[in-house]
């Protein structure tokens, strides 16, 4: 008799420990009745418009060029250095080394391209129009012509 009453405590015993788990097992699914905390979106795109590049500032993800766009006017400059040779010869065809690079910009939404007329390289006017492909690289990244950058929005005085 002692023999079965050892059995029949130890099944009780187990049947309440896979209860428990199961129990734990559905709150942890559930959540216990808690808030959850909002999803956060991974990867995908923002898609790239005229209103959300107006008042920002493009930033290249390794060096310290930047496109700021103001209104309908883009300054391009490399933190007070020449513009990188290779960025001066897709927009103006030269061999220019201007350090600010000024013009007026439009974009085509649909084509995934930025359009920049009213060329001034150091203030010197360029003759020349230009377009250069553009698109989202994530929520807060462009991809412009061959390189990447990431973008900021310009504080209210520089827009």
């Amino acid at each position: 008799m002692h023999n079965t009453s050892l059995w029949s405590t130890i099944w009780g015993q187990l049947k309440m420990v896979v209860a428990c788990i199961i129990f734990a097992t559905c709150a942890c699914f559930v959540g216990c009745g808690q808030s959850q905390l909002p999803a956060i979106p991974t990867g995908g795109d923002s898609p790239v418009t005229a209103q959300r590049l107006t008042g920002t500032r493009l930033t290249d993800i390794r060096e310290p060029l930047s496109w700021r766009f103001k209104g309908s006017t883009v300054v391009l400059d490399y933190a007070g250095q020449p513009i990188p040779s290779e960025l001066v010869e897709v927009l103006l065809g030269d061999r220019l080394t201007p350090v600010r690079i000024e013009a007026s910009w439009h974009l085509d939404e649909e084509a995934g391209t930025l359009h920049l007329s009213d060329m001034k390289a150091d203030e010197e006017s360029i003759d020349k129009e230009v377009s250069i492909s553009i698109g989202p690289a994530g929520h807060i990244r462009v991809n412009l012509g061959s390189r990447q950058y990431n973008m900021f929005r310009d504080s209210a005085e520089d827009r």
